[in-house]
């Protein structure tokens, strides 16, 4: 299929349009053609700035990657359908459009030079606090973008940013606002209350076919069999380039010595005496240096003679000994007479300092593994390394050949995989890889795929394998019967009438002078569930406040409020002001934000 491919692409009219993308790619980038194709595909008009399709379905392929990779494989498939990512993606644009007019017309801007600064600094794009490229490329190729559409993209950023910080900058928080919260936090209310068990009730309640039957009849619409597919589908991995990869022995010597090359240096363990020149002469200098030599060669002890001799007060008391050291760490001089002697060998040298006699105590050797050793696991990682490169190259052919096709037998013949199979699954998602994932089911439930019959677009299941899907298969959404619901039908019925028996105890417990009330005296905000319960009472008012109220397991509970007990506690400390002065600043500043963008919005002539 790629050779057919190929072969036509010698014509005339191809190599006119080839050569047309040649020279527009030379003179203009690949954004220009991509402009150039679109420019009166425009979708809407914000103040008389266009927004073409083109950047609406990049918008939305952009949102459907950050989910993907914010959530995995736990994102709903139904956030991912075509419409709703393209109506948000278009939702977002015409923000975008409507807060860089406003940027723009209070004579803003942002330099080239600024979005460098920003992209060589921020710490997602940084290995060991250095820019790295290879990662910042990654990321920017997750997303969808260019190099190119990156930058203008951080660029707009930037300058819409500057008026949202402006109003974030300007607001401020009066100390009456932080007493405030700090009294609401620390309120105390007391209450009584009296629960009463769902489950219990369900127990002891009853129900009759008649009604189930009129339950079911009544609430039809909830008793559906969803929508399924079963769709086919082909995967191309990493692994099937394997083949068409080799490793050269250059590249496994390079692989080896990048390895060892953060394993532990050599060290050597050395004392010195050092005879300092900064307060005697050279000649002085020398004539101590030979002094001590001559001593050592009489045989008296190198840690003597550093107590004696020595110049480095911080050695002198210990033998001279200066610990392990690594190459590279001492002045060049010493350094380079370090590591060129022998075990116990002793040498003078001369640095900045004045003149070292330096003894060799003992050499540290690195366990450093042989490249036989490793030769394996580096051919495999090149391997997959190069396999992984080869199948992200071919993402383009595959799209391809999905695309010209409405089968998939030319993928699976190009790459020599096999059509498989998935089961029947619903917009939930099924059980294995591929119909649990989130891109997958959102595809095979949107129109090309469901309703014409196409092939999907290319889609990553993970780094080293894609898939390509068609549908088998269509079953609608139908109604289940009665017997086939019956049992799910007669929890519900059960449900409620154990919920309604119970809430007509409630009421009727409220006056009984047979309640049985648990009492709770100055409970503090978030105590437990019951207690949140009655913080969310209105104040009494000379008569306790009674309500029924829900809890999370499906009980009932009768709270009778008494007291509220007003928090006089101003925040207790520095650290708590400052988190309730942080709270309301960053509260203050969201809606003041989102009320100049609302404004600023419904004031721009929008045409969609």
């Amino acid at each position: 299929m790629l050779q057919d491919i190929r072969d036509k692409s010698q014509g005339i009219v191809v190599k006119i349009i080839v050569g047309f993308i040649i020279v527009t790619f030379a003179l203009f980038g690949v954004d220009a053609l991509v402009q150039s194709f679109n420019s009166s595909d425009t979708v809407a008009e914000v103040d008389g700035v266009e927004i073409s399709r083109t950047q609406m379905l990049q918008g939305a392929e952009t949102q459907r990657r950050q989910l993907i990779s914010m959530m995995g494989g736990q994102v709903n498939p139904a956030l991912l359908e075509d419409n709703l990512l393209q109506r948000r993606a278009l939702e977002e644009l015409i923000q975008r459009v409507v807060l860089a007019n406003q940027a723009q017309g209070l004579g803003l801007g942002v330099s080239d030079e600024q979005v460098n600064a920003y992209l060589l600094q921020a710490e997602q794009f940084q290995t060991d606090g250095q820019f790295d490229q290879n990662k910042y490329l990654n990321f920017i190729r997750s997303l969808g973008f260019t190099p190119l559409a990156f930058k203008e993209r951080i660029k707009q950023d930037v300058l819409i940013q500057q008026p949202r910080n402006a109003i974030a900058g300007s607001e401020f928080v009066l100390p009456y606002q932080v007493d405030s919260v700090a009294k609401l936090q620390s309120q105390q209310r007391s209450y009584d209350y009296v629960s009463f068990s769902l489950a219990s009730e369900s127990e002891n309640t009853s129900v009759t076919e008649a009604e189930l039957q009129a339950y079911y009849e009544a609430n039809k619409d909830n008793f559906k069999t969803p929508e399924q597919v079963k769709v086919d589908y082909v995967v191309v991995s990493s692994a099937d380039f394997y083949g068409k990869v080799n490793v050269t022995d250059a590249e496994l010597q390079d692989a080896y010595q990048a390895s060892i090359a953060g394993l532990a240096q050599e060290e050597r363990s050395a004392s010195h005496i050092l005879i300092e020149t900064s307060d005697r002469s050279d000649a002085d200098a020398q004539k101590r240096v030979e002094e001590i030599q001559e001593k050592l060669n009489a045989g008296e002890a190198f840690a003597d003679l550093a107590a004696t001799y020595s110049d480095d007060i911080g050695s002198k008391d210990d033998g001279g000994n200066l610990g392990y050291v690594e190459k590279g760490t001492i002045d060049q001089a010493f350094d380079d007479a370090l590591f060129s002697m022998q075990k116990d060998e002793v040498k003078t040298v001369k640095t900045q300092f004045g003149y070292h006699i330096i003894k060799l105590d003992d050499i540290t050797q690195p366990d450093v593994p042989s490249f036989a050793s490793l030769e394996a696991d580096l051919k495999q990682k090149l391997l997959d390394d190069k396999a992984r490169d080869a199948l992200l190259t071919a993402h383009e052919d595959i799209t391809d050949l999905a695309y010209a096709s409405d089968k998939l037998d030319a993928i699976a013949k190009e790459y020599g995989v096999d059509i498989l199979q998935t089961a029947y699954f619903g917009r939930d998602g099924g059980s294995d890889e591929v119909s649990s994932n989130p891109s997958v089911i959102a595809a095979a439930f949107d129109v090309p795929v469901l309703e014409d019959g196409q092939n999907s677009n290319l889609i990553e299941l993970n780094e080293d394998q894609v898939v390509v899907i068609h549908l088998n298969d269509h079953k609608p959404e139908s109604f289940q019967s009665y017997e086939e619901t019956k049992e799910q039908v007669a929890s519900i019925v059960v449900q409620n009438k154990a919920v309604e028996s119970l809430r007509a105890k409630a009421e009727a417990a409220k006056n009984a002078e047979s309640t049985v009330w648990s009492s709770v005296t100055d409970a503090q905000r978030g105590q437990d569930e019951m207690t949140s319960l009655a913080f969310s009472l209105p104040h009494p008012d000379g008569q306790p406040v009674v309500a029924i109220k829900g809890l999370s397991n499906g009980d009932l509970a009768l709270i009778r409020l008494n007291k509220v007990a007003i928090g006089e506690e101003v925040a207790p400390d520095e650290q708590q002001q400052l988190a309730y002065e942080r709270y309301l600043n960053q509260t203050q500043a969201t809606l003041s934000t989102q009320g100049l963008q609302d404004f600023l919005k419904n004031n721009a002539k929008i045409e969609r």
